[in-house]
C-alpha cells in the first residue's frame, strides 16, 4: 500500500473520511486516528494511491546505472537490459530517462506503510518535518554528488526539478510549523510559511555546496542543524552536537 500527500482543494481528497474508514487498513486504530484528528489542519491530508512495482524496478536499475557510469553514458537500451524488461515496457511507464529522475525525486511525496507509521510515530511535529526533509536527504546520498548534481542542472531546463519537488511539501512544511509553534517547539513571530521556504532553501543551498564539493562533509548533519536553526527551534528540542554526528 502507498499513502501519497495531497491537498484538499484536489477531488480525490472530497470524501477523506469515506477514504480513512473505507480503504485504510491498518490495524492500529491510533494511526486512524492520527489522521482524522485533523492534525493537518490546513487541507493535507494522506490518502491511498497503487503503488507502480514495475516503475520502481525499473528506477532502481536506471539509478544504480546513472550512478556507476554517468547519466550521459548510459541508453534506454542499457536501462531495459538491467531491468530484464523491454523498450515497449519501458516507454509504457516513462518517457525517457529524464522522466525517471523526476519519478524517484517525487517519491517523498509519498508513504508506504513502514514510513507512515515512522512519520506517525515521530515524537513531535518536528521531528516530522525533518522526516519529510530526510527523504530528499536519502535521495541524495543513494544518487551521490554527481548524479544529484544532474538535478541541479535539470533544474535549469523545465519547470520541473530537485527544489520543485521539495518546494511542492511547502504547505504540508508550515502546518506542522505551525502546530510546533502552538506546542511551544518552536519560539518565533515569524509566519510558519516564512520559515518553511527559508528552512527548504536553506538545506537546498547546502546541497549545493555539497555536490560541488563532492560530499565531502556530513549532509545529513548539516541538515539538521540548519533546520533547527532556520525553525528556531527550542534547545530541549534540538539534537546535541553529538546525536546529530551520528546521523
Amino acid at each position: 500500500m502507498c499513502l501519497s500527500i495531497c491537498n484538499n482543494s484536489q477531488n480525490t481528497c472530497k470524501n477523506f473520511e469515506n477514504i480513512i474508514d473505507n480503504q485504510l487498513t491498518f490495524s492500529d486504530k491510533n494511526h486512524k486516528m492520527f489522521l482524522k484528528s485533523g492534525h493537518f489542519d490546513s487541507g493535507v491530508f494522506f490518502v491511498q494511491s497503487t503503488s507502480n512495482r514495475l516503475k520502481d524496478d525499473i528506477a532502481e536499475c536506471a539509478i544504480a546505472l546513472f550512478r556507476d557510469r554517468g547519466y550521459d553514458n548510459v541508453s534506454v537500451n542499457e536501462i531495459c537490459e538491467s531491468a530484464h524488461t523491454s523498450r515497449s515496457v519501458f516507454y509504457s511507464v516513462f518517457k525517457g530517462k529524464r522522466a525517471i529522475l523526476d519519478y524517484v525525486v517525487s517519491k517523498p511525496q509519498q508513504n508506504d506503510e513502514e514510513s507512515f507509521r515512522k512519520f506517525a510515530d515521530a515524537e513531535n511535529d518536528f521531528e516530522r518535518i525533518w522526516q519529510l526533509f530526510d527523504r530528499f536527504i536519502d535521495i541524495a546520498l543513494d544518487f551521490g554528488p554527481k548524479l544529484t548534481s544532474r538535478l541541479f542542472i535539470m533544474q535549469f531546463d523545465s519547470p520541473k526539478g530537485i527544489r520543485d519537488a521539495v518546494h511542492a511539501l511547502d504547505d504540508l512544511f508550515a502546518t506542522l510549523a505551525k502546530n510546533c509553534a502552538k506546542n511551544g517547539i518552536i519560539e518565533t513571530e515569524e509566519p510558519p510559511e516564512l520559515l518553511s521556504h527559508i528552512a527548504t532553501d536553506l538545506i537546498l543551498h547546502e546541497l549545493y555546496v555539497w555536490c560541488s564539493q563532492d560530499g565531502n562533509f556530513s549532509l545529513r548533519e548539516r541538515a539538521r542543524q540548519y533546520a533547527e536553526v532556520a525553525y528556531h527551534v527550542k534547545p530541549q528540542y534540538r539534537m546535541t552536537p553529538e546525536q546529530r554526528a551520528a546521523l
